[in-house]
């Protein structure tokens, strides 16, 4: 018996058994290794997310929108996978927060298998979004510098791992908290390659002498009065993405006639589908094994700040149940230290 999450009208979750039924021609029976609960699939269950689960189960989306699994079985005229292949998602909808899934082969695409499986279930939302803000929004070199707010979500620590193996100089903004704890997250950060790391209220003191480096690059997953610092921090000629929303979407970014005219500064929003639909299927397959075997090979590493692993065993019954929606609670609240969580298969 298979088990699911789906969306309930209220915006919270709930589980079920269910029989994923006859996989169909065009189709494969995927079992679920590893599922991840991001920030996206928060937005996705609040229902301010463009793109929908694109499966459903009672009428109920189900969400999850990145995550590793393995083909068990293939449909009639199933040619290109075989049992025992490992797969992640190739669109966003495929609904990954359950023990197994029968998906058309569309929605899918064959990997390398990663030593980790919580590396390839982080690939989509984790991973490949790093790489992109890197080589996709502004023209950088070695010994450019890179800031960014946010600094302890998966995303801005790939970016650092992504910005050292590129001779690029990154500056992590994390938030406010206790001393101890804001000095083991700086020294972690420090030692997957980040050169700087500085709380939200150690920065404004800090941007007389940052800004005095080239810093080109500005990543925002705030918007709001965090974003404003960063935008402070740029070279003149420098580029603002902004990627998020952490600090609230009705906050508001102030600029003056200087930021745009005297200091000529760029400002772009980031889409990661948009910069992915950019690539080919054959580019998109090469770049995802590509960070798959620089992860086998330890050139990557998983977040420094380390993952909460959830076990889901369809056997635990309603033990599994309060878990699961546990997780998904805690990840709404956003509390400060609060690691990244995976939903690991049994």
């Amino acid at each position: 018996m298979a088990q699911s999450l789906t969306q309930t009208p209220t915006g919270g979750v709930k589980l079920h058994n269910y029989d994923t039924g006859a996989v169909k021609p065009s189709t494969v029976l995927v079992k679920l290794l590893a599922a991840p609960i991001n920030p996206l699939d928060l937005l996705v269950l609040a229902g301010t997310y463009p793109v929908k689960p694109a499966y459903q189960y009672q009428e109920q989306a189900i969400p999850g929108y990145d995550g590793i699994g393995e083909v068990i079985e293939c449909g009639e005229g199933v040619t290109n996978f075989s049992p025992g292949d490992i797969v992640i998602p190739s669109k966003f909808g495929a609904g990954t927060w359950r023990t197994h899934a029968v998906l058309d082969v569309s929605i899918i695409q064959k990997v390398l298998r990663p030593k980790n499986f919580a590396f390839g279930a982080m690939l989509k939302l984790g991973v490949l979004p790093a790489y992109f803000l890197l080589e996709d929004m502004t023209a950088l070199k070695p010994g450019d510098w890179i800031i960014q707010n946010a600094g302890t979500s998966v995303v801005a620590q790939m970016v650092v791992q992504f910005a050292h193996l590129r001779g690029l100089r990154s500056i992590s903004i994390i938030r406010d908290r206790e001393t101890a704890s804001a000095t083991q997250i700086k020294q972690s950060l420090c030692s997957i390659g980040a050169d700087l790391v500085l709380t939200e209220n150690e920065l404004p003191e800090q941007i007389p002498i940052i800004s005095t480096k080239p810093v080109k690059l500005a990543l925002d997953s705030a918007f709001g009065p965090s974003a404003r610092l960063l935008l402070d921090c740029l070279t003149v000629g420098g580029t603002f993405v902004q990627l998020g929303f952490l600090g609230g979407a009705s906050q508001e970014l102030q600029l003056s006639s200087r930021d745009l005219f005297v200091r000529q500064l760029r400002l772009r929003g980031f889409r990661g589908t948009a910069q992915l639909s950019q690539r080919n299927f054959d580019e998109q397959s090469a770049l995802t094994n590509w960070m798959i075997q620089l992860f086998n090979d330890g050139t990557l590493a998983l977040p420094a700040l380390g993952l909460e692993k959830l076990e889901w065993n369809a056997a635990d019954g309603i033990e599994n149940e309060v878990k699961l929606l546990a997780a998904v609670d805690r990840a709404k609240k956003a509390v400060v230290g609060q690691r990244k969580q995976i939903l690991v298969f049994a």
